[in-house]
């Protein structure tokens, strides 16, 4: 009786593991379900503010540059014009030389339009 217990349970581990999807189907299923659909954009953009314009400029900065320099050109000023955010890091030493980080990103699709550091 409890080697049937035993091997009825095994199955149903089996049946189960068996029909789980895997993160693989999981992201094909949803690749082709958004080549069917229309993606959603926000009333006012996808970035929509300064702090959000602020933080996808570090988020796409300190792969590139470091976090050690995007942390030393903190904090980040942004302002908008004609629906282009612009980013820049600040220089923090009165005499030094140096440059920072220069970026734009489209307040609408949240593209980014432009990327450099200065010197």
């Amino acid at each position: 009786m409890r080697n049937g217990l035993l091997l009825i349970l095994g199955l149903i581990c089996l049946l189960c593991s068996a029909q789980a999807p895997s993160d693989h189907d999981e992201f094909e299923y949803n690749r082709r379900l958004i080549k069917q659909s229309h993606s959603f954009v926000p009333k006012n953009g996808f970035v929509p503010d300064k702090a959000t314009a602020v933080a996808i400029a570090f988020a796409v900065a300190v792969p590139i540059y470091g976090q050690k320099q995007m942390d030393a050109e903190k904090p980040f000023r942004a302002e908008l014009e004609h629906g282009v955010w612009t980013i820049l890091g600040t220089l923090n030493c009165g005499s030094c030389m140096g440059g920072t980080l220069v970026m734009q990103i489209d307040k609408e699709s949240g593209k980014i339009l432009f990327l450099t550091h200065t010197q």
